[in-house]
């Protein structure tokens, strides 16, 4: 039995079932209670949850709270019987705030569900995680069961219904830092790709500058023309792009991008004979490969055997996955700075959520060193200085390099460490649940540790008092980049809900943005030690310069995917209308005339004669008619086009109906389906190489500059009616010419 207390109302007792008081104002107070009572709350959590509730970002401090503030914007959304995703950074997170919260829900009488990491699910299995009122899941999990889903044949292979609220954790992470990621769904190619091992070491000689560009924030890398030639020389061959030598300049362009853009133990990691993805801004390694020969050429490039190439069936970037949403919100603890991009990409607003208790965290003044290995030692001395004096640090590096060089030095001093990083990933919940225990120095790669909190005195907390007596957890970084998310992020660690903690950042000269505004300073000026309050603050317009320009290239960039992501919603809601249409009777008839026209338009604007016409049309279906379209066309005069189009159409709507007589009701529906589908799947596919290959292009073509967005909409809606066109063509012959074996009367 518990004890309910709703606000302005009397005490319920409620004996397992739950009774819903009316009106949503008096529903959240009472949901409040309850989880006051089964999990506690505080009013930042109440604030955090209404700005959710509102459709809005709420900026949540580490250790606020906002696994529990989502409870309330995610109760309220699945009242409405509407689905609910609670969209997590990782998989680590998407299990454990599943199962904090379940306990909640189940009280309030909601299922909440957990979507695993498996590559191909079980869709009967995924369904029912989906059936759930709250659902909780990686945002790519979403994506490509979506994707799945409008790739289905049948409405029973779908597992989404529908797309209600998302509710997005670590929103920094995901609707910016990741927006332009994709949900990947893939199939091998017709066949296996080859000459990544010769296009590898074709370009190994090349120099940047004289034989190729590359943007590595744009991640395009081209040729130059004495780059071409090398190439050309190298394979003994007069032109790279001749179609004689099938995608071999496709192939020796990825493989320059696999050399000048993509870095070993930053981009990804070797791992046995695989080639292992690491996600730029978390440092954890991803269990997809790169589509379009980009994971073949990254094994080329480290002489690993190139694994079979691969085809995208389907994609969808997060961006819009997300936006398809009815409503969307999200929390992190860091957006205010981003506050623009959010209001720009996805019209959101942002709010920032008090502390529940004043933040007295010491932030020291930056220390600048002339060698980078100068700086790494002061940091592993530091470190050692103050775990000896029974104080937590955390060191927070921004390459693996770095923390290896300050794991190994601590270690040559005799102070022990836990280094982690994209290698054991897996060690995450357990190393950062002791960060804070007296005297422990953990060394964190990047964003390590997202949604993790490191509790004062270790996971049991028995040791708080001495740790708040020694200042608290201190956090040290290594440099400070262009990205201020990622500082704060790291500063954030310390002085968790009011708590003690410091934080104290190690630069050196040659840092590259610290090398950048120290340029022009002579090098007498910089000593060991010193701190430059104009070097801090020029660093920090750096920043916000920096978060300017991302802005600027999120949002041309945002304006480049919307032409794909347009197309795709089209065609999906066409196909699924295919999908779930019972009877495909009326639409073939649109397609057959559709079609039909084309071909008698274009064969009479061409000047072409009956035999050619007929030519022509007996590549779609069995003509029969010849002669009436004959004299359809000896007649002449101003109504000939129409006089030939008609007697087109007759004689397609008779072949038609004896293709059904032929076949049988049932197994011409059945052929009209599969048709449409097989054709639309196949085209589509051929079309997002094409759009990848248009959107490289027209960054090649952009030379630095911004690329013409105009030129790419017009081009991609070029290539778009191709593809529809190509669609209607192949199921017209497909549903005419289709070899169908049909099983004797009786059988």
């Amino acid at each position: 039995m518990v004890r309910i207390r709703r606000t302005g109302q009397q005490t319920d007792e409620v004996p397992g079932a739950v009774v819903r008081p009316s009106g949503e104002r008096a529903t959240l107070a009472w949901c409040l209670e309850v989880v006051r009572q089964v999990n506690g709350f505080h009013d930042a959590q109440v604030m955090g949850g209404a700005v959710l509730h509102l459709g809005m970002i709420a900026e949540m401090r580490t250790g606020e709270g906002k696994t529990l503030a989502v409870t309330l914007p995610a109760y309220l959304g699945a009242l409405s019987g509407q689905p609910v995703h609670v969209v997590t950074a990782n998989d680590y997170l998407t299990a454990r705030d599943r199962d904090w919260m379940r306990p909640v829900y189940q009280f309030l009488g909601l299922s909440a569900g957990l979507l695993d990491t498996a590559p191909n699910p079980d869709r009967t299995a995924r369904r029912a995680e989906y059936a759930a009122d709250v659902v909780y899941g990686q945002w790519d999990q979403f994506g490509c069961d979506m994707i799945r889903d409008n790739l289905a044949w049948d409405p029973g292979e779908q597992v989404q219904r529908g797309l209600g609220l998302a509710i997005v954790d670590e929103a920094d992470l995901i609707l910016i830092d990741q927006m332009r990621h994709s949900a990947l769904v893939s199939g091998s190619a017709s066949e296996p790709a080859e000459g990544h091992q010769a296009a590898a070491e074709a370009v190994r000689g090349l120099r940047p500058g004289e034989h190729f560009t590359a943007d590595r924030a744009a991640m395009t890398a081209s040729l130059t023309d004495d780059g071409v030639t090398a190439v050309e020389d190298w394979f003994g061959i007069e032109n790279l792009y001749d179609e004689a030598h099938g995608g071999l300049a496709h192939i020796v362009e990825n493989a320059v991008k696999a050399s000048a853009l993509y870095q070993r133990d930053r981009d990804y990691l070797v791992s046995g004979e695989q080639i292992v993805i690491i996600d730029r801004v978390s440092g954890r390694p991803l269990k997809s490969r790169y589509s379009d020969g980009m994971h073949e050429a990254l094994e080329a490039k480290e002489d690993l055997p190139v694994r079979p190439a691969t085809q995208v069936i389907g994609t969808m970037l997060c961006r819009d996955y997300l936006r398809q949403y009815e409503r969307l919100a999200g929390l992190t603890g860091t957006a205010a700075s981003e506050a623009p991009v959010y209001r720009e990409l996805y019209g959101l607003e942002v709010v920032t959520v008090p502390t529940g208790r004043p933040v007295i965290t010491v932030d020291h003044a930056d220390k600048l060193y002339r060698k980078r290995q100068a700086k790494l030692a002061a940091i592993a001395s530091d470190a050692g200085k103050r775990a000896a004096s029974g104080q937590p640090v955390l060191v927070g590096a921004m390459s693996d390099a770095d923390a290896d060089a300050v794991a190994e030095l601590l270690g040559e001093a005799g102070i022990s460490c836990e280094l982690l990083s994209a290698r054991n990933f897996d060690r995450e919940a357990a190393v950062l649940a002791d960060a804070g225990r007296p005297g422990a120095v953990t060394i964190v790669v990047k964003m390590a540790g997202r949604g993790v909190d490191i509790v004062l005195g270790g996971r049991s907390g028995t040791e708080r008092e001495a740790v708040v007596d020694l200042g608290g957890l201190c956090v040290l970084g290594t440099e400070r980049n262009s990205d201020r998310r990622t500082e704060l992020h790291l500063r954030g660690r310390a002085g968790r809900q009011g708590d003690p903690g410091e934080s104290l950042f190690y630069l050196s000269a040659e840092d590259e943005v610290v090398g950048q505004i120290l340029k022009y300073t002579p090098k007498s000026m910089v000593l060991d030690g010193t701190t430059l309050g104009r070097l801090s603050r020029d660093l920090d317009k750096a920043q916000f310069r920096s978060a300017a320009s991302r802005a600027q290239w999120y949002q041309t960039y945002a304006a480049f995917d919307d032409v794909l992501a347009q197309q795709q919603r089209v065609i999906y809601a066409e196909r699924n209308a295919i999908v779930h249409q019972q009877d495909l009777r009326v639409h073939v008839a649109a397609v057959l005339d559709d079609v039909l026209a084309a071909e008698v338009r274009t064969a009479l604007r061409a000047g072409s004669d009956a035999l050619s016409l007929v030519a022509r049309l007996t590549r779609l279906y069995p003509v029969a008619g010849a002669s009436s379209i004959d004299s359809a066309m000896r007649r002449g005069g101003k109504d000939s086009a129409a006089g030939v189009l008609a007697a087109s159409r007759r004689d397609i709507r008779q072949a038609y109906e004896n293709r059904e007589a032929q076949l049988g009701r049932d197994i011409m529906r059945k052929l009209e389906r599969a048709a449409l589908l097989s054709a639309t799947d196949e085209a589509w596919r051929e079309h997002l190489a094409a759009m990848s290959d248009l959107l490289s292009s027209a960054m090649i073509r952009a030379a630095g500059g911004a690329p013409s967005l105009p030129d790419y909409q017009r081009e991609a809606a070029a290539l778009y009616t191709g593809m529809t066109d190509q669609v209607r063509r192949t199921a017209v012959n497909q549903i005419f010419y289709a070899k169908i074996k049909l099983r004797p009367s009786g059988s």
